[in-house]
């Protein structure tokens, strides 16, 4: 039949669009065609088109483009073509978290629920069909329902039931539906699958946990895995994909319970703890000049008694459930292992703890004896955790024989056991160790500060060309200088601010602000040349303090004031590092854009799916971080040289951090370790050729980089089309007005989000620090931090001067000094355990590139899974060149004397094994320890 006869029809005339073909039955829209099935198996319409010309009419294709003749209603011709189908499904979730699963009351409660007909019921939603009524999408006539039985095998892995739907093909496709659990206990919901008939699969992806109606009194709404942004939602969607969010920001009023599924925003108030004692009172953090800071995500908690801008502290931080992800495994519960470790095991290294180290040896023997505590397992620490639910049976044998804190000999150490007292080693870490985002290139000399003479003393630094030419291998300072040789880890203006302060409130802690400056040698090593240790002008003592110490033998007393002051740079670099460039600049920054997401983009948004394997479990270690590590009198307060000023002085350092310098090729620029070079791989000449943590890490940048810009491509033509989504602008804004809302009116931190490249380079940045900068600052820290000589993270006396007792002590035993200046047993023992914790991948963990429970399932139409695979391809090609540098003898920098290869950015994409532990090795998704 041609297109003439066609249009004679008495019921329609023929209109068309798009891509046509003509075959024996007509002109079809070649949208998603299929091929050998009859036009009345099809459930998918050309958009505004419900009715087919003529019953007769079969063609082998799925959408057709005719209007309906005037005056034929498109109900009545709907009514008459429509065609009841069953549309099987199955459905994947998980009845109970690992912790609860033997809450058998709450087992026996849902088989009664479903005995008296309260049962967990579904119902799919029309994504093209509109209810006039109600301006939603129109729904099936029933709801079905899942067949639970709670007996059926081990209830705290997945469980997959079938399920089948009554479905009007005049509906459409399906694009989202309605799941109803009238039970009396949550279940996580990981996903539903459909089979619609003439079409293939149509997943859902969920990974939610669905709350008892009687709490929540609302149906919830999940959509398709099919992506579209604000403009392109299909009808029958609009107005859920709206009161979705809408549900998920709340009011901002009235303190979380445990099963809101709310995202809000407010300010560090619950670090501090004054209700407990006066001296656990803090500074609120954020909301003020004096103490910037990136937002948390609100729990409402009443303020405190004594402290009306504090909040009360709790045994558990609200956080949404969605954060928390059903782990089937102990060792994947991060928040609660620390949780735990603080409450049960960190207060037994107390007992009978000297107050330093008589010996080297009495470290070593850490390692033989390992570590001895009776909670020292998952199932011990559940057996005397006050929540009485335990886990499985199966999962507890495994863990008796698999102690938490094992304390083994860290790399650093193991191979040689002298490494750390080596200049060389100390340089190389600054390039290849726990903090190598923090050294800089000097642009002048001497360095100088920007704090205030008046009170700190001198700006400039006291070091002197006559301090270090003689290191500079011929050159004089200034000619260094211009050859980008000279390199710097400032430490002086983050703890000048705090040094008078640090010292005085604890007799156990002591600091300096302190400048190490490296020299770059000719065999492309660094060494050190100088440090330099400052204190500020005081009420006991008029002049500032500036001592400038250089390389000696060992041996002599240079020597020895030597490595006490590179025990010093050392402790603050400790500092720095864990509260700065770990805590700061990945945690705390990561924060705001969760909520953000949660909040201003659909799960429907392409963008959604993009960044959100990039937050699994980061607000659960967040908040755990909070109520364990950095809360006052916590561990890191504890343990690290800032003691009680330690979140403070992060906060003053936020004052300077600007998004638009987060990103890896940003960083090194900004700290003079790289410079533009069209004509290199990268575009960026680095000014250590041997610089691991660059090398690898530009390779892993631009690979995620290609990535985004591949996937966001899909979906955005031009950059037009980037400005009108509404809900990525939204996104942003709060982002930037509310999450960052201390530092909102400086504009030139933040990308405009106008152009594609802006948002390419926001969005990779968002990945890397959630990625590839969490992975290089933290499961390191067990490697080099697990030997307390090598990384001590407190300074505990000042080095003493000339003439005096200490001084005299100093030189009789320098190393019994040396163990008296740096942590404690309990401090080195603390910080040992809870560094081998942080420093472990978990079991089930997922690594950057991986396809198979690492990403969102996409609807592949546009070849977005293509993609993917080519991104882990090049994830794998940089796993081949670590392991070539690593086994280059003429890159010094990547073993050193320690012989620690650079592995913290292998990517791991090629890990399947699912062993976790402590590798040093692998770039996880996500934050999630």
């Amino acid at each position: 039949m041609d297109a003439k006869s066609l249009s004679r029809s008495p019921m329609s005339t023929l209109t068309y669009f798009g891509r046509q073909r003509q075959n024996p039955s007509g002109f079809c829209n070649l949208f998603a065609c299929s091929n050998n099935l009859p036009w009345r198996n099809h459930a998918q319409f050309s958009a505004g088109f419900v009715h087919m010309v003529l019953k007769d009419r079969r063609a082998q294709c799925k959408t057709f483009a005719f209007n309906i003749r005037k005056g034929v209603s498109a109900a009545e011709t709907f009514s008459k073509e429509a065609i009841e189908q069953t549309i099987p499904g199955e459905v994947i979730l998980q009845e109970v978290s690992i912790l609860n699963a033997t809450d058998y009351p709450a087992i026996l409660a849902d088989e009664a629920s479903e005995l008296i007909g309260n049962r967990v019921s579904l119902q799919l939603v029309s994504s093209s069909q509109v209810d006039p009524e109600t301006g939603f999408g129109k729904r099936a006539g029933e709801a079905s329902y899942i067949n639970w039985s709670p007996f059926d095998g081990p209830i705290a892995t997945d469980r997959h039931y079938e399920i089948s739907f009554n479905w009007n093909s005049a509906l459409g496709v399906p694009g989202a539906f309605l799941i109803k659990n009238m039970h009396s206990r949550e279940f996580f919901l990981k996903s539903l699958t459909l089979d619609i008939p003439g079409q293939g699969k149509l997943r859902f992806q969920c990974n939610s946990w669905i709350t008892p109606y009687d709490i929540s009194k609302t149906d919830r709404i999940f959509f398709s895995n099919k992506s579209y942004l604000p403009e392109g939602t299909p009808e029958g969607l609009k107005k859920l994909r709206e009161q979705n969010m809408v549900e998920l920001r709340g009011n901002g009023k009235g303190e979380r319970k445990i099963y809101d599924r709310i995202y809000d925003y407010d300010v560090y108030n619950d670090i501090g703890n004054p209700d407990s004692s006066p001296e656990l009172l803090r500074p609120v953090l954020g909301g003020s000049n004096d103490f910037p800071y990136p937002r948390r995500c609100r729990t409402g908690r009443p303020p405190c008694k004594t402290d009306p801008k504090s909040e009360s502290r709790t045994s558990a931080f609200f956080i949404p459930p969605d954060e928390r992800f059903p782990h089937t495994d102990f060792t994947d519960f991060g928040a609660h292992i620390i949780n735990a470790f603080a409450n049960l095991i960190a207060p037994e290294i107390t007992e009978g703890s000297e107050s330093a180290f008589k010996t080297f040896e009495q470290i070593e023997e850490l390692y033989v004896q390992g570590f001895q505590s009776p909670y020292n397992s998952p199932s011990k620490l559940l057996e005397h955790n006050k929540n009485p639910l335990q886990i499985l049976k199966r999962i507890l044998e495994a863990a008796k024989d698999n102690p938490l804190i094992d304390f083994v000999r860290p790399q650093v150490y193991e191979a040689n056991e002298n490494a750390w007292k080596s200049d060389i080693e100390y340089a190389r870490q600054a390039l290849a160790g726990l903090n190598p985002m923090t050294i800089q290139c000097l642009q002048a000399f001497p360095p100088s500060s920007s704090l205030d003479p008046n009170i700190y003393g001198p700006q400039k630094s006291s070091i002197t060309e006559q301090h270090i030419e003689k290191f500079l291998e011929g050159l004089s300072v200034q000619h260094a200088v211009a050859s980008k040789k000279l390199f710097i880890l400032d430490y002086y203006d983050a703890y000048m601010l705090y040094a008078e302060r640090i010292n005085k409130v604890s007799e156990g802690s002591k600091t300096y602000g302190s400048r190490t400056l490296f020299f770059l040698t000719n065999e492309g090593v660094l060494k050190p040349v100088a440090i330099e240790l400052c204190l500020p002008p005081t009420a006991e003592e008029a002049e500032a303090v500036r001592n400038v110490y250089t390389p000696a033998e060992v041996g002599t007393e240079e020597g020895a004031l030597w490595l006490l002051a590179k025990a010093h740079a050392r402790a603050n670099d400790a500092g720095y590092h864990q509260l700065i460039s770990h805590w700061l600049r990945t945690h705390a920054a990561m924060e705001p854009f969760i909520i953000a997401t949660h909040r201003q983009l659909s799960t429907m948004h392409p963008m959604y799916k993009l960044l959100i394997p990039h937050y699994l479990d980061t607000m659960d270690i967040n908040a755990a971080a909070r109520q364990s590590l950095i809360n006052a009198g916590g561990i890191i307060e504890q343990s690290f040289t800032p003691t009680k000023y330690s979140m403070e002085m992060s906060s003053k350092i936020y004052k300077d951090w600007k998004f638009n310098e987060q990103g890896l090729p940003a960083d090194l620029l900004k700290r003079g370790m790289a410079i533009p070079d069209p004509t290199t791989p990268h575009g960026l000449r680095l000014m250590i050729e041997d610089y691991p943590f660059a090398v690898d890490g530009l390779e892993v940048w631009f690979a995620m980089k290609q990535w985004v810009s591949d996937y966001l491509s899909f979906y955005y033509k031009d950059d037009a089309s980037m400005k009108r989504d509404q809900e990525l602008q939204a996104w942003w804004s709060e982002i930037v007005n509310v999450g960052n809302g201390d530092l909102k009116d400086d504009l030139n931190r933040w990308y405009k989000m106008e152009t594609k490249e802006e948002v390419v380079e926001a969005v990779t940045t968002i990945i890397w620090i959630g990625s590839a900068h969490h992975a290089a600052v933290n499961f390191g820290q067990y490697a080099y931090g697990g030997y307390m000589p090598n990384l001590p993270t407190m300074s505990r006396q000042l080095i003493p001067n000339k003439g005096s007792i200490e001084y005299t002590e100093m030189v009789g035993d320098l190393y019994a000094y040396f163990l008296k200046t740096v942590s404690t047993p309990f401090q080195a023992t603390l910080v040992m355990a809870i560094l081998e914790i942080l420093a472990k991948h978990a079991k089930n963990e997922r690594y950057v590139g991986q396809i198979d429970g690492s990403t969102l399932e996409w609807d592949d139409e546009n070849g977005i899974a293509e993609a993917f695979k080519k991104f882990s391809s090049r994830l794998v090609q940089v796993e081949k060149n670590v392991s070539s540098r690593n086994n280059n003898p003429n890159l010094k920098n990547r073993l050193g004397p320690a012989l620690v290869p650079y592995t913290l950015l292998y990517p791991s994409t090629t890990d399947l094994s699912r062993s976790g532990g402590l590798t040093g090795r692998g770039v996880p998704n996500s934050i999630s320890i």
